[in-house]
């Protein structure tokens, strides 16, 4: 077996194990590993690369979104019927986690262009919330009403408005709630980015599986790889919906599972949106090379990344309802990613009490690509024993301290 050293292990090799590699990076005087572990179906593959500060914290970037409330003339004139929730708004301090994640972006596209070599597509496109009926308009009065001090990153368009400003909507769609400054990046090209600039920085990379992480009375000394020991100061699990297994090597519970997410890409065709869409039924992105990328389901299937026919259908359904053109599209590709969910959707981060040279960086479910340069520099700051620009209370795991978590259900114990 062979050996090596670090100050610092970065346990994952996705945007949020690399983005931490990067920022950590900047200081010559650490020296960082990243152990690049090969899994199918990693959350970056799940990811359309949306900077949906907004619409992920409403949640309106989750895929196949909700099936739709039935108002009440609806349920009385169907013999009543069962009201489905929408999905949940997140707490404000997600808000201010995405929003300042996604102020971060327009230098880091600099950066990291310039360090790296690597352009990560940043483009401002909005995020549109297309309503078809009375039902959606109602939801999207409700998300602006309760965010009252985000107005002036929101705007309204009447159908009128909508038809001229995306020719190729559903023309019967009586319009839209716009995030001004949700936009989009291309994941896989930020990934990339992250560790180009990582490696130019110095930062090794080794590839192979953790099996082990040696700890010495309470302090983490070392990681074991299938054919290397690394010596180091700390770990970082960013391993996405494997962190439970990097948890458990040292003693630590992490309710983190994974969320399966199906997507489809077209071919490439010409411009026929001017932003990312999200709807009752999928959200909608082009991307600058033309390919239209449509998700996504949002499945609780353990490993599972199988394509299904049925769950494809549902989203292939849901574009070309929003935009017709599309029925005469070629697919040309279909895949699965895993999400990490946690019980409350929100992120783990930081320490862990009681044990020293361990830290979380995982849980980011749905919203890794959009947080990665904010959660960066927060590990930044707790390596520096600083504190985070963002309070890091509500992410630390010990908020499930006394809590019996089962998949998504909390309940107290």
């Amino acid at each position: 077996m062979k050996n090596k050293s670090a100050d610092i292990i970065v346990i994952g090799g996705g945007v949020i194990g690399t983005s931490i590699a990067y920022e950590l990076s900047k200081n010559s005087d650490l020296s960082v590993i990243l152990v690049d572990t090969k899994k199918p179906g990693n959350a970056t593959q799940a990811s359309a690369g949306g900077l949906w500060a907004i619409g992920e914290s409403v949640g309106l970037g989750c895929g196949v979104i909700f099936f739709k409330t039935l108002s009440k003339r609806k349920q009385e004139a169907n013999g009543g019927g069962i009201e489905i929730e929408r999905p949940h708004q997140l707490p404000p301090f997600f808000f201010d986690f995405c929003l300042k994640s996604n102020e971060l972006f327009p230098n880091l596209w600099r950066e990291l262009k310039d360090i790296g070599g690597v352009d990560f597509k940043l483009e401002k496109t909005g995020l549109k919330f297309l309503m078809y009926d009375d039902d959606d308009m109602a939801y999207a009065q409700n998300i602006y009403q309760s965010i009252p001090h985000l107005k002036d990153q929101m705007a309204w368009m009447d159908q009128q408005q909508l038809i001229a400003d995306e020719p190729y909507a559903n023309k019967n769609a009586i319009g839209a709630l716009t995030f001004l400054k949700d936009d989009q990046v291309n994941p896989y090209l930020l990934m990339n980015a992250f560790r180009n600039a990582s490696r130019v920085q110095g930062v090794e990379v080794v590839h192979g599986e953790v099996i082990d992480i040696e700890v010495v009375g309470n302090k983490v000394v070392g990681v074991k790889t299938t054919d290397t020991y690394i010596s180091c100061d700390k770990v970082i699990n960013a391993a996405g919906a494997w962190a439970p297994e990097i948890g458990k090597m040292v003693g630590v519970k992490i309710p983190v599972t994974p969320v399966k997410g199906q997507i489809l890409l077209s071919e490439k065709m010409p411009k026929i949106m001017n932003s990312c869409f999200s709807t009752s039924d999928c959200y909608i992105a082009q991307k600058d090379n033309g390919e239209i990328l449509i998700g996504s389901t949002t499945e609780n299937k353990g490993f599972d990344t199988t394509n299904t026919f049925k769950e494809l259908q549902g989203l292939a359904r849901g574009a070309t309802k929003a935009f017709p053109i599309l029925k005469g599209m070629n697919c040309k590709r279909t895949w699965s990613g895993l999400r990490p969910g946690t019980p409350d959707e929100v992120p783990i981060l930081g320490k862990v009490e009681g044990l020293e040279g361990y830290i979380n960086a995982c849980g980011h479910f749905r919203t890794g690509i959009l947080t990665s340069a904010i959660t960066s520099r927060m590990i930044n700051d707790i390596i520096y024993d600083r504190p985070p620009e963002i309070d890091i209370t509500p992410f630390l795991l010990s908020r499930f301290k006394n809590q019996l978590v089962t998949g998504y259900e909390i309940e107290t114990v």
